[in-house]
C-alpha cells in the first residue's frame, strides 16, 4: 500500500509551520513562554501560538502571539478568523499565506459592531517576503518573512 502524496501547498504549509515554530522557540525563552503547535487534531486550534508561562496557575491564558498558516484560498475567511482572535483578546495575530508568499499582521484589537465576532484589529499590515517582522512582545527579534516560508 502506498503512502498518499500531499498536494504541494499542504507540504509548503507544514514546512512553514515547522519553520515558524522553530524560529519562535529561539525567540521566546522556555522558562517564560510556551510555544504550542497544532497537530491537526483540533481544527479550531491555531497552527502556532505563544503563551506566557504563569507558574502560579494552569488556567487558560490568552496567547501573546497566534500564527495561522494559510495554504489555499478555499475555506479560510481571513476577516472572520481575525475577528474571532480579536474578540479573544489576542494582541498579535499573524497569517502566513504560503501560496501568495506574504504575511498578514493584525494588531490592536478593538470593539467593532460590524465585525462577525464584534471585534476587529485597528492595525493591519501586509508584508512581502523581504519585509522584516518581529513579535509584538519580542520586537528585538527580527526575521524576514521569506525565512518563515518554504
Amino acid at each position: 500500500m502506498s503512502t498518499p502524496v500531499l498536494p504541494a501547498h499542504r507540504v509548503q504549509a507544514a514546512t512553514a509551520q515547522r519553520m515558524t515554530e522553530n524560529w519562535l522557540r529561539n525567540v521566546f525563552a522556555p522558562n517564560l513562554y510556551t510555544v504550542h503547535w497544532h497537530d491537526g487534531t483540533d481544527a479550531s486550534a491555531p497552527d502556532v501560538s505563544v503563551v506566557r508561562v504563569h507558574p502560579a496557575t494552569d488556567a487558560e491564558r490568552v496567547p501573546v502571539l497566534v500564527v495561522e498558516i494559510e495554504d489555499a484560498d478555499a475555506g479560510y475567511d481571513l476577516a472572520e478568523q481575525a475577528s474571532r482572535h480579536a474578540a479573544a483578546g489576542v494582541l498579535d495575530y499573524w497569517v502566513i499565506d504560503v501560496v501568495a508568499r506574504q504575511l498578514h499582521i493584525f494588531r490592536d484589537p478593538r470593539p467593532d459592531p460590524a465585525a462577525q465576532h464584534g471585534f476587529s484589529y485597528n492595525s493591519v499590515r501586509l508584508c512581502s517576503p523581504n519585509a522584516l517582522v518581529s513579535p509584538l512582545v519580542a520586537e528585538l527579534h527580527l526575521a524576514q518573512v521569506v525565512d518563515l516560508l518554504p
